[in-house]
């Protein structure tokens, strides 16, 4: 947080909220300011009664603090920073001026900051809005289709954690001066340790996002491999408990010893009658094997 003259504050959370401007829009913006004046207000959130945010103009304020021009201002109310950063977005999108990895990058983050506000991808749900998941919510708002939204969701996510390692990669896919897999980007939210991951360029992304792909589809893999080994493994006792005689003759003599003791101490620990009774059908079968 860096206070500035005007009484004005500029919050990191907030600036690095914004998508940057390319360097020919910055040179524009300061030529148009500096013969013109700033034309349009700063937006300030009045947070409290000495605190004043700034939520809308970080570059035309920049500016006119650098070469000493006068602004207006206008004054928001707004119940906390969650809403700051809602409102930032939906006048971010209605300015249409955004690429496509812009206006994916915020409607992914208005997912996001509704989970963190309320809880739950599938469950957040918005007053007045007859219980509709956040996904139907912001597929209507942004007119995109839901499964978008969520995609948008898991690129805003990626998009943050490149960010905390490398701030001047996210900054050169918004603007489009890095081209990169938009799923390389979403699949970086699974990885086993988020927190420990560096992403040092678009070629070590694109890496990361392989093993990171790999990784998942070894434990898709595995999944399969022990349903698949328990399934083999419940059929074969199902097998050696309701006919043995599929054995080989040692094998069904141990199968039944073991069926006829684990009988034998359930009737004695539980008093069980139902037990005593398989206890003298498997007596039978053993006096068979032994000597039909």
């Amino acid at each position: 947080m860096i206070k500035v003259e005007y009484e004005i504050i500029v919050l990191d959370e907030l600036k690095d909220y914004l998508v940057p401007l390319t360097s020919e829009e910055l040179s524009t913006l300061e030529q148009s300011i500096l013969m013109d004046g700033c034309r349009d207000n700063l937006i300030l959130w009045h947070r409290n009664d000495d605190v004043f945010i700034l939520v809308d103009g970080h570059n035309r304020f920049k500016i006119c603090i650098s070469n000493k021009i006068d602004f207006d201002v206008t004054i928001k109310n707004f119940p906390d920073i969650e809403h700051v950063k809602a409102w930032m977005i939906e006048n971010q999108v209605g300015r249409r001026n955004l690429n496509s990895e812009q206006l994916s990058y915020y409607r992914g983050l208005r997912y996001l900051g509704l989970k963190k506000q309320k809880g739950g991808y599938e469950n957040v749900k918005s007053k007045g809005q007859n219980g509709l998941l956040t996904s139907e919510i912001l597929s209507d708002q942004f007119k995109v289709s839901e499964s978008t939204i969520k995609r948008d969701a898991k690129f805003a996510d990626g998009l943050n954690i490149i960010g905390s390692s490398n701030p001047a990669l996210k900054r050169q896919i918004l603007l489009g001066d890095v081209k990169v897999k938009k799923s390389d980007v979403q699949i970086l939210s699974d990885a086993k340790d988020v927190s420990k991951l560096i992403i040092k360029n678009e070629a070590d992304l694109s890496n990361k996002a392989k093993i990171i792909k790999d990784e998942i589809l070894d434990e898709v893999e595995n999944s399969i491999k022990n349903i698949e080994n328990e399934r083999v493994e419940k059929a074969r006792k199902d097998l050696i408990e309701k006919e043995p005689l599929f054995l080989d003759r040692e094998s069904r003599l141990t199968t039944l010893k073991g069926r006829i003791l684990s009988a034998i101490n359930k009737a004695i620990s539980e008093r069980d009658v139902n037990s005593m009774q398989e206890i003298k059908k498997l007596i039978d079968r053993l006096e068979h094997e032994l000597f039909d």
